[in-house]
């Protein structure tokens, strides 16, 4: 067996995951790694079945989605395509919250500069709203990378609110409107009025008084904080996935707002998937502030993921 079938080997198991400097080796074989790694996307995509009888602790399949992006690998894109394609929750269950919080930056990371694909998976009324809304993060990341000017996904959602949504509420209609304000919506502003005023955005999303406020902030301002918006590519494999792999640190890095709290680690035996970076704390763990609260920054609930995707998404 050579140096990357055995390192293809120890992605297997949450049980005894990669040390750093097992990733660090597969950075360095690369070119070796990438079949291997396509390979269990397509055994993945041919049967999610056999990755579900492999058993809870199975996690070849997420490290392979995670290594595929971090490494850039444009033909990973059309696989992943077809997976967050296939009918029902399967998948993403057995991807946990892999692709609900990290869907955009993935397709992002393997995008091969054809847009139809994610837009097909936008538009699909059928899927997962969670996948829709994934896939519509990556034209954000895209954006933040400066693979896609502001205006051409403007001119896209303008697209979805004026004819390519299914005309009733839900989830995407809720991210469509998130990611309008991020982008400073002047150009959108009638079209979210009359989802406003069919009842297609949720209030607690955006209404009229926070829209008018968003507009409000000068434009050049709003574009000032377009690295405070959401995260990049896929990058550092053990920054990405250390609080999911490695759950025994007695204490998160809870990031500049989080300095003085001790929150305590989850237990080790979970699904595949439930964890993924920077996940780990305690849904039940409680922390209050007085800080107003960023729809992108992490939730003041403790579970360590955005706010518009933790409480704001339950109080809809």
């Amino acid at each position: 067996m050579n140096k990357a079938s055995e390192l293809f080997e120890r992605l297997t198991s949450i049980d005894e995951p990669p040390t750093k400097e097992e990733f660090e080796s597969m950075l360095a074989c690369r070119e070796e790694m990438i079949p291997l790694l396509l390979s269990e996307i397509d055994c993945f995509i041919a049967s999610p079945s056999d990755i579900e009888a492999a058993g809870q602790h199975y996690v070849r399949h997420t490290l392979s989605i995670f290594l595929l992006a971090s490494f850039r690998v444009q033909a990973a894109y059309p696989k992943v395509i077809q997976l967050i394609s296939i009918p029902g929750n399967q998948v993403i269950d057995l991807t946990g919250e892999v692709f609900s919080e990290a869907l955009g930056r993935i397709l992002a990371s393997v995008y091969d500069g054809d847009l139809s694909p994610i837009q097909s998976v936008v538009e699909h009324e059928g899927l997962n709203p969670w996948i829709r809304a994934g896939a519509l993060d990556s034209l954000m990341v895209l954006w933040k990378e400066d693979v896609l000017p502001r205006a051409e996904v403007i001119e896209y959602l303008k697209t979805l609110l004026d004819t390519k949504l299914e005309k009733k509420s839900g989830y995407i209609w809720d991210a469509v409107a998130l990611i309008a304000y991020d982008l400073h919506p002047k150009e959108l502003e009638s079209q979210l009025l009359e989802a406003m005023k069919k009842k297609l955005v949720e209030p607690i999303v955006l209404n009229e008084v926070s829209l008018a406020s968003c507009l409000s902030q000068p434009f050049q301002d709003a574009m000032k904080q377009k690295k405070n918006v959401l995260d990049g590519y896929i990058k550092n494999l053990t920054d990405e996935l250390s609080w999911w792999l490695y759950p025994d640190r007695k204490l998160l890095q809870k990031g500049k707002d989080y300095e003085s709290l001790d929150v305590p680690i989850v237990d080790k035996d979970v699904i595949p998937g439930e964890r993924v970076a920077p996940m780990g704390w305690r849904s039940a763990t409680v922390v209050r502030g007085s800080k107003k609260l960023g729809r992108n920054e992490p939730c003041l609930c403790g579970s360590g993921k955005k706010y518009k995707k933790c409480c704001l998404s339950r109080a809809l």
